[in-house]
């Protein structure tokens, strides 16, 4: 998978194993991601080697992955009629589409047709793989020839300066944009310019390498939330916040989930935003 980043060749995780004095067993997916300010891989794996098969009472905060497979591995074991929710719909899955920096709008449409036939109007595509102004032209492009029951997430992962906010908002009008996610780098002061301008313009954004301890989002904001549950250390605490009626859009996202346990994790944090009405849900 190509970012603005740069190429992401492999997904690696570690599944973490927990059983009770019953012997009943339960798993969780460690599974860090850079840009989200959670831990490596290398410092999960030797975190859990420390514990020499004991389960932590307490996991340093620097560590959220590592918690995650903890805390999700004790709710699933505590719930185990939890493991049987259901994958949701195509009609709610964004669709990740594939793009090389040299793919054309025109090329990616074609993609995204294909994708169509198979179910899904929903589409997801990473941006700022080029200059801001190749970018936006990219984007305008889509938006203008595209179907009009078709509809977009522009992922930028953070590649963009705060000038180029008025334009994105002038695109998000269209009716094929469900939003903008992640236009600025991740930090408290251009989270507070993408919150500003998302109620200056009536902009569609959305936030995701933000979003780190979802239940301190704001409540009433235009901006969507993107939550990766194996990226958050307190999985009941956020099944408890995705549940509530009220609050920000939420859409839950995947970090490419190695395992039965990720996949899990993932199906119930889905079926808490849909039993809320959550004003935007969809896994993507």
């Amino acid at each position: 998978m190509r970012t603005s980043h740069g190429i992401f060749p492999q997904r690696e995780s570690i599944i973490v194993r927990i059983e009770d004095a019953y012997g009943n067993l339960s798993c969780g997916e460690c599974a860090p991601w850079a840009g989200f300010g959670c831990e490596s891989l290398a410092e999960s794996e030797d975190f859990l080697k420390k514990c020499d098969g004991i389960v932590p009472e307490e996991i340093p905060e620097s560590l959220p992955c590592a918690a995650h497979a903890f805390s999700s591995a004790r709710f699933f074991l505590e719930n185990p009629e939890s493991t049987n929710v259901p994958v949701p719909g195509t009609e709610l899955c964004a669709k990740l589409i594939g793009r090389s920096r040299d793919d054309s709008p025109e090329r990616v449409l074609e993609k995204v047709s294909r994708e169509r036939e198979n179910g899904y109007s929903l589409f997801k595509v990473k941006i700022g793989l080029g200059s801001a102004a190749e970018e936006l032209r990219f984007c305008e492009k889509i938006l203008s020839i595209a179907p009009a029951e078709t509809r977009f997430r522009f992922d930028a992962n953070g590649a963009f300066s705060e000038e180029i906010l008025p334009n994105l908002a002038v695109l998000s009008a269209s009716p094929n944009t469900e939003f903008f996610e992640q236009p600025l780098p991740a930090s408290r002061l251009n989270d507070d310019k993408v919150f500003e301008a998302a109620e200056i313009f009536s902009a569609k954004f959305a936030l995701d390498e933000s979003v780190r301890e979802p239940w301190t989002f704001p409540r009433e904001t235009r901006v969507v939330a993107v939550v990766k549950p194996l990226l958050v250390a307190d999985f009941s605490r956020l099944l408890n916040w995705l549940e509530a009626p009220q609050g920000p859009g939420v859409v839950v996202s995947t970090v490419f989930e190695n395992s039965p346990a990720g996949t899990r994790a993932l199906r119930v944090a889905c079926a808490r935003v849909a039993e809320s009405r959550r004003r935007v849900f969809g896994l993507g």
